[in-house]
């Protein structure tokens, strides 16, 4: 079957960038964990700070002088305010989509599109223990490093088989695949591969292609063309480019996803460092 190796997408949170102080990324790229990062919240504007689809699954532990907090977190639907203490240091893991262990007295199901504290749980205490003692962002980083890869494994079973083809594929066409496809390419039917999709990721095949097709669009608008360092203005060309019907649908999908224009969403990130 094709679709295996492809390189997953950025997962991009740009309002964490633009709306923290002191926001530091350090990138991993392995045991399923995109990367680590650490900030301070802001005090700038209320609901400023955002969360936008990522299709991904965030660890995140506030950390003050003698007490760590801690929640998990799935994939947002649309923008999303995100609400946090002010001035308390946060130290967060986010995993590539579907590679995340989550606490066994959880479901996928239930941290979409929420922020459920997990402070209580047994291995979490542990790791937040040790997690006062450490100073810097690397350091909290090697700790759950070693910690998660003593505690956590994967699963051996049939969705964790089929899972992954299904999600590189999604990668390989930037979120266009249909499902017919889907079905012709692994010969399981369309409501298997959606079952199998969404116990992994709490959303369908579909859902997560739309995600996958705003992250790459949002990458591009970011970063601009990685060989030229130019983002093209042409809101049409970007949108028959990224398999959208038009430009009006990718302008209302991404407002959807933002809050914003793209071209506002440009003019916001100029001069910032991602």
């Amino acid at each position: 079957m094709k679709g295996q190796n492809t390189n997953p997408i950025q997962l991009l949170q740009p309002y964490l960038v633009l709306c923290t102080d002191d926001y530091q990324r350090i990138i991993e790229n392995r045991n399923g964990i995109s990367h680590f990062y650490e900030f301070r919240a802001g005090s700038g504007e209320e609901g400023a700070l955002q969360a936008v689809p990522d299709g991904s699954v965030d660890l995140l532990f506030g950390i003050s002088e003698n007490q760590v907090r801690a929640f998990i977190g799935g994939t947002v639907f649309q923008a999303k305010a995100w609400e946090l203490p002010e001035e308390e240091l946060y130290f967060g893991i986010r995993f590539f989509p579907g590679q995340c262990r989550i606490p066994a007295d959880l479901k996928i199901e239930e941290i979409i599109d929420a922020d459920i504290e997990i402070s209580d749980d047994h291995f979490i205490k542990e790791f937040s223990r040790q997690l006062l003692e450490k100073e810097t962002a690397k350091e909290r980083s090697a700790l759950f490093r070693e910690w998660y890869c003593r505690h956590y494994s994967l699963k051996e079973d049939a969705a964790v088989m089929l899972e992954p083809y299904i999600r590189n594929r999604i990668y390989e066409t930037r979120g266009t695949v249909s499902m017919k496809q889907l079905a012709e390419d692994t010969g399981y039917s369309a409501c298997y591969i959606r079952r199998v999709f969404s116990r992994v990721h709490g959303v369908p095949p579909k859902v997560f292609g739309k995600f996958v097709r705003f992250q790459n669009v949002l990458e591009y608008l970011t970063y601009g063309n990685r060989q030229s360092g130019m983002v093209c203005n042409d809101m049409g060309g970007i949108a028959m480019e990224y398999g959208y019907s038009d430009q009006p649908h990718m302008i209302h999908e991404f407002k959807h996803y933002t809050g914003t224009t793209p071209e506002a969403y440009m003019r916001l990130v100029r001069g910032y460092k991602f």
